[in-house]
C-alpha cells in the first residue's frame, strides 16, 4: 500500500492507483445501496462530490446515509410572533422541539399500523410520470410495499404521496401549518406523504409549498426557473426514461450534467426531522427519501388564494394544541 512518504513516479502512480480503487469501491457501494437498502453505510458515493469519505463509517448501524453537501439557506425560527418569509429562493428551518409533536407521533410507524391498519391508500409509481395510482390498505402498503428497494421499473415500486381522502382528514386536520403570513386552511392543501428508502419524486414543479419532515430523512434537488438549458436537458432525459427514479437520475445524469458545467444553479440538500423546507412557486425539484421509513407533511400554497385570504384568524399561537396528549 502506498506511504504518505512515497516520492516520485512511484509515489504518483501508487497515489492514482488509490484514487481509482476508493472511486471504484465507492461507486459499487452506491450502486448497491439502491438494490439492497439493508446494506449499512452513512456515507456513500451517490454525490461524490459532496460526500466526505473520512467520515464514512461502513460499520454504522443504520441503513441511513447521509449527504454533506448543502447549499440551501437555513434560518433561525422566527421570534415574536413573527412570520417564515416567502423568499425567492428556497431554505430550510429547524422547528422548536414541541412544534406538531401531535403529527409527530401519530406518524410513527407502529402507531398508524395500529391506528389506520384499513384505511385505504393510493400510492402511485414513482417514474418520471406520476401514473398508476394503487388502491390497498395502508397495511399492506407498509409491510409489503415499502420496505422493497428502489427498482428500476417504476411498477415494482409505489409511493404515497398526496392522501386527500376523508379516512386521512384526522391527520391533516391535526397538522399546525408554517408559521406564514398566507398560511391558512383556506390557501394551503395539506397532504400526509410515506416512502420507503431511496423512494421519491423524480424531477417537477407546481406552487410554493412547505415540507415538513417528520422521520426518514429527504433530499431535495432544486433548479430555478430561470435556469431553461438545465431544466431543459434533465426533460428531454426524463421524456425518454418515463421509469426513471430520482435516485437513478442522481446516480446516472447528474455527474454527466455536471461535466457539462449545467448544473452550476443546482441547489440540495437533506431535511431531517424536526426541519421544515421552504420553495416558492415553479423550482423545479426532484425528491429522494433517505429512510427505511421517511413521514411527512406537505402544505402547498396557492398563491392567488393566498393573495386574498391573507391567513385570517390562523391558529399559529395556540400552543398547547401542539403537544402529545
Amino acid at each position: 500500500m502506498c506511504s504518505s512518504w512515497d516520492h516520485g513516479t512511484d509515489g504518483i502512480l501508487c497515489g492514482m492507483l488509490l484514487v481509482v480503487l476508493t472511486y471504484a469501491l465507492s461507486w459499487e457501494a452506491a450502486r448497491g445501496h439502491v438494490h439492497n437498502h439493508n446494506q449499512h453505510e452513512s456515507c456513500t458515493a451517490l454525490d461524490r462530490r459532496g460526500c466526505s469519505y473520512a467520515n464514512a463509517r461502513p460499520e454504522a448501524e443504520t441503513s441511513e446515509f447521509t449527504w454533506s453537501r448543502c447549499t440551501i439557506a437555513r434560518i433561525p425560527w422566527p421570534r415574536n410572533s413573527n412570520d417564515l418569509p416567502l423568499g425567492a429562493e428556497p431554505y430550510i428551518v429547524q422547528s422548536p422541539p414541541w412544534w406538531n409533536q401531535v403529527t409527530a407521533k401519530n406518524l410513527e410507524r407502529d402507531k398508524l399500523l395500529q391506528s389506520m391498519a384499513n384505511v385505504t391508500c393510493t400510492p402511485s409509481q414513482a417514474g418520471s410520470k406520476r401514473i398508476g395510482n394503487f388502491e390497498m390498505t395502508l397495511a399492506e402498503y407498509l409491510t409489503e410495499w415499502l420496505p422493497k428497494p428502489v427498482s428500476r421499473n417504476a411498477e415494482e415500486n409505489r409511493y404515497v404521496f398526496g392522501e386527500f381522502g376523508d379516512q386521512w382528514a384526522p391527520l391533516r386536520d391535526e397538522y399546525v401549518l408554517p408559521p406564514c403570513e398566507v398560511c391558512s386552511r383556506d390557501s394551503a392543501a395539506v397532504t400526509i406523504g410515506l416512502g420507503g428508502m431511496y423512494s421519491g419524486a423524480p424531477w417537477h414543479f407546481h406552487n410554493s409549498a412547505f415540507v415538513e419532515v417528520f422521520h426518514g430523512a429527504k433530499h431535495f434537488s432544486f433548479l430555478p426557473p430561470s435556469d431553461k438549458k438545465a431544466i431543459d436537458e434533465i426533460e428531454k432525459v426524463m421524456q425518454f426514461n418515463a421509469s426513471m427514479s430520482q435516485i437513478h437520475w442522481y446516480l446516472e445524469q447528474k455527474p454527466l450534467l455536471e461535466e457539462r458545467h449545467l448544473l452550476k444553479n443546482m441547489l440540495e440538500c437533506v431535511v431531517h426531522p424536526g426541519e421544515i423546507l421552504y420553495f416558492p412557486d415553479n423550482w423545479h425539484h426532484g425528491v429522494v427519501n433517505l429512510g427505511n421509513y421517511t413521514a411527512f407533511v406537505s402544505s402547498f400554497i396557492n398563491t392567488d388564494l393566498a393573495k386574498k385570504s391573507r391567513a385570517p384568524e390562523r391558529p399559529r399561537h395556540d400552543w398547547p394544541k401542539l403537544l402529545p396528549p
